[in-house]
């Protein structure tokens, strides 16, 4: 009896499970748990944490180079031995940094760890876009389930953290950390993860029938949300969509990373114990895990750039409690807490606009190929933000740019509107590989 005839269910909510579970061990791979180490590690290698911020900045800039081959093979493939083969390296990886003692062999590190992808937006590939092509009807509530992963998986990461670095230093707490994400990531990828609902004679969603009609998917009450064609990557990239979607991401992944990299360090210098960052920032992944979930839950309903635009304007709003701040705990909790809330409304964007607005079938492709520009974003902010720290700049300054750059990030994405299909009116197959079928144009609704 095989795997998948032994689970009484839809297997696409077993692979909600393995992209949960690997979304909650890589948790420590990310900016927020990075912030604690940044301090310990930068005191004992003799650097300032604006050039130990690099070390960050290369392991994106790799997620971004594989990120485009990653997608294809995606799409061909799936994410079961990929899983393994990254689980492995990252493991690898933690453990070795341990054992450097140089600033060159710490980026080194860094940037191989990247090539696997997990714990940066590489690493999404790996877990969403296995679940957009497992659904469609319930994609919003499938991805922000997997989500809460590593909202979940932060929010214990940061006081297991704080606890090792006290007891095992810097080192010790990389080595476990190797150690748990190979112990996790590798069986689960390989025991559990398969490509495609297709693969093993499925439908997305479990439903009894294809989506067949692609033609019934597009006239249905999901049409205003989810277009029923694949668009290929040339064609997304026509797009003004596409465009200012990339646009508010680039500009929102610099200023989302600079923040979150730099903020624990920020309320330390104004006088905040340890004890009340700690705290505070553990309120983000916690608010995440409910406001991921909600939004998705809301996305299966709602246009999902307006969940995108409040989840901006929303981190915007959180900004304004760093700037008034005098180290009062007051402010750590304020901010951390509006951050995570708004935090649910920017994943879920991520999440989801891009099966929604161009398909699943070359879904893969398609994020691999803009993934570069969001990570070369994102792994600018970082050392960015610390040389203008670094140089004497009012911290309060600083965060006027983040806030500023939520908000306009916002608008570009509320403008966002899906692209509407002008040519032949060739939808998903049910066969997420294969060409697109061509049916009466009058059949196919455009997503709204």
């Amino acid at each position: 009896m095989s795997l998948v005839s032994r689970v009484p269910f839809y297997y696409g909510w077993v692979m909600v499970g393995t992209a949960l579970a690997i979304n909650a061990v890589s948790s420590v791979m990310n900016p927020v748990v990075f912030s604690f180490m940044i301090g310990p590690m930068a005191q004992e290698l003799g650097v300032p944490t604006s050039e130990l911020s690099w070390s960050f900045t290369l392991r994106l800039f790799a997620g971004g180079i594989i990120g485009p081959y990653m997608g294809v093979l995606l799409d061909r493939h799936g994410a079961r031995w990929m899983g393994v083969v990254s689980g492995a390296l990252v493991g690898t990886m933690l453990i070795l940094l341990a054992f450097v003692h140089n600033i060159w062999l710490v980026y080194l590190v860094f940037a191989v760890s990247g090539l696997a992808g997990l714990g940066g937006p590489a690493g999404q590939l790996l877990t969403q876009v296995p679940l957009a092509k497992w659904f469609v009807v319930n994609r919003g509530r499938a991805l922000s389930i997997a989500t809460i992963g590593m909202a979940g998986g932060t929010m214990f990461a940061i006081p297991i953290t704080e606890w090792l670095l006290t007891t095992t230093g810097w080192r010790g707490t990389s080595i476990i950390f190797g150690i748990v994400v190979a112990a996790v990531v590798i069986p689960v990828s390989g025991i559990l993860v398969r490509r495609s609902p297709e693969d093993l004679g499925l439908h997305p969603d479990g439903a009894k029938e294809a989506p067949a009609s692609a033609a019934q998917h597009a006239l249905g009450r999901h049409a205003h949300l989810s277009t029923a064609r694949n668009w290929t990557v040339r064609e997304a990239m026509r797009t003004a969509a596409m465009w200012q979607l990339l646009s508010a991401l680039i500009l929102a992944g610099a200023v989302l990373t600079g923040t979150l990299v730099h903020r624990v360090d920020y309320f330390k210098s104004l006088g905040a114990t340890s004890e009340a960052v700690a705290f505070g920032t553990a309120l983000d992944p916690l608010t995440v895990v409910f406001s991921a979930l909600a939004f998705g839950m809301i996305a299966d309903r709602v246009p999902v750039r307006y969940l995108g635009a409040i989840g901006l304007f929303g981190l915007a709003a959180s900004i304004v409690p760093m700037i008034v701040s005098e180290g009062q705990a007051m402010t750590v909790v304020l901010h951390n807490v509006i951050w995570g809330a708004a935090a649910g409304g920017y994943i879920t964007l991520n999440n989801i606009v891009w099966p929604n607005y161009f398909g699943r079938g070359n879904l893969g492709a398609i994020r691999g190929i803009v993934l570069p520009a969001s990570i070369a974003s994102s792994g600018l902010g970082p050392p960015i933000f610390g040389y203008l720290l670094d140089s004497g700049i009012q911290p309060a300054h600083v965060w006027y740019v983040s806030l500023a750059s939520f908000a306009i990030a916002g608008v570009a994405v509320l403008i966002a509107r899906p692209p509407q299909w002008t040519g032949a009116a060739d939808v998903e197959d049910p066969t997420p590989t294969s060409p697109s079928k061509s049916i009466d144009p009058t059949a196919v609704g455009a997503a709204r």
